[in-house]
């Protein structure tokens, strides 16, 4: 099932009205949003937010992208200049009685509206294709991300959710993750937004207001050139190492392991993955530490010391630990990412897991990658040498039980990422 973002105003009841004045109707209500006066603006968008519940306007906007498309990127484009506006006016209005200051701040305070409603009902729409579409033919990606930069270098991120749910809407699509892959620097800047230290506080409800910068990771990691920038880019290698540290947040943990999932099948990609500690990071929430005995810990030194110290023991979610188990086929598909799980105790990790593990999907999993880390690369030919003059594919390591990394992202709304071996 696909998620996408859809925040909900009330539902609205409706005369039966014909196709022709109903369309007259939807097509009027977006053109107010390019009126002139601010309180028209702030109504319409008003209007068109709770619009998007209905079906019928819904459909009008996939026919007529461009239509809701245009207007709504405007005003939403603006929407954190006119927070920042309206801050500033409150502030200087709150010692003044004249009229003038108060007229200036009724119109910041309406635009400010205005632009909210407009983001809103932009991150219901940006879930439809056809306005995705379009939303990329008009640049959103990079204006949106743009106004986000802005208000972060001023300390302004009161509306920082709501440009990352549109965002993550708009790379759902092949088109929008190309256009966020085009330019490096508009890149690592959401990479930078989403691990930094200092987090923007809980907003409208949404505790983590940066969450959804993650799944437009995901989504551009289903890309090669985005998994290319990931992986170091012009950055450096350590861009990885950033983002694999944010396993440790167990609210993004879901993005992040499909991000792993995704650089880890793509063997271009392995160099920059055994530069991190990502199997301490996936043992935090993967070893079943308290069900191990003391003396059967077969692990580095220093690894055990951190698990010990900090805690670990295996995930409920079932997903997760899933495409962790990917994850791991994925790094057995080269020569440094088998050396670097031999190097780094994944074969407890691994065995310990498969003792505790209740899918039997991710059991299967497990077991295909247990064989290339127990035996040497010698053994690991010698069997694969075997196989191929019996022609039974048999026990062992299997150069066709390896998965192939697709091109294709396997959701399509908001955390994309490659399809999984069959």
């Amino acid at each position: 099932v696909s998620f996408v973002y859809w925040f909900r105003p009330l539902p609205i009841c409706r005369d039966q009205k014909t196709m022709s004045d109903t369309n007259q109707e939807f097509s009027e209500l977006l053109g107010f949003l390019q009126d002139q006066k601010v309180e028209v603006q702030r109504f319409a968008a008003e209007g068109v937010l709770d619009q998007t519940e209905n079906v019928e306007f819904v459909e009008y906007c996939r026919r007529n992208p461009r239509s809701a498309a245009r207007p709504l990127l405007r005003l939403a484009e603006r929407a954190e200049a006119d927070k920042a506006a309206e801050a500033a006016t409150s502030a200087k209005a709150s010692s003044a009685t004249g009229n003038a200051e108060k007229a200036a701040l009724m119109h910041a305070a309406i635009s400010m509206a205005a632009g909210e409603a407009a983001l809103k009902a932009l991150v219901n729409l940006s879930a439809v294709p056809a306005v995705q579409d379009e939303l990329v033919s008009l640049n959103a990606p990079k204006r949106l991300t743009e106004v986000l930069r802005g208000g972060w270098l001023e300390g302004r991120v009161d509306l920082a959710h709501w440009y990352a749910m549109i965002l993550a809407n708009v790379t759902s699509s092949k088109q929008g993750q190309e256009a966020v892959c085009k330019d490096e620097g508009m890149l690592n800047f959401l990479i930078s937004a989403f691990v930094a230290k200092a987090r923007p506080p809980p907003r409208d409800g949404y505790d983590d207001p940066l969450l959804d910068l993650g799944k437009v990771l995901v989504n551009v990691s289903a890309l090669p050139e985005g998994r290319k920038i990931l992986a170091g880019g012009e950055a450096g290698g350590g861009t990885l190492a950033t983002i694999f540290s944010e396993l440790g947040d167990r609210g993004r943990r879901a993005d992040v392991i499909n991000v792993v999932k995704n650089m880890c099948l793509d063997k271009t990609c392995h160099k920059a993955v055994v530069a991190t500690d990502l199997i301490l990071l996936l043992a935090a929430f993967l070893y079943p530490l308290e069900k191990v005995e003391a003396g059967q810990r077969k692990l580095p030194a220093a690894f055990l010391a951190v698990l010990e110290k900090e805690g670990a023991a295996l995930t409920g979610d079932a997903a997760i630990r899933a495409a962790a188990s990917v994850s791991f086929i994925g790094l057995i598909r080269s020569l440094e990412g088998r050396e670097y799980l031999r190097a780094t105790g994944s074969e407890e990790v691994l065995r310990a897991w498969l003792l505790e593990e209740s899918q039997e999907s991710i059991k299967s999993n497990i077991e295909v990658v247990m064989p290339a880390v127990q035996m040497s690369e010698e053994e690991l030919d010698a069997v694969a040498r075997q196989n191929q003059e019996s022609s039974t594919g048999g026990a062992g390591y299997a150069t066709s039980a390896q998965p192939a990394a697709p091109e294709a992202p396997d959701v399509p709304k908001s955390s994309a990422a490659l399809d999984e071996p069959e």
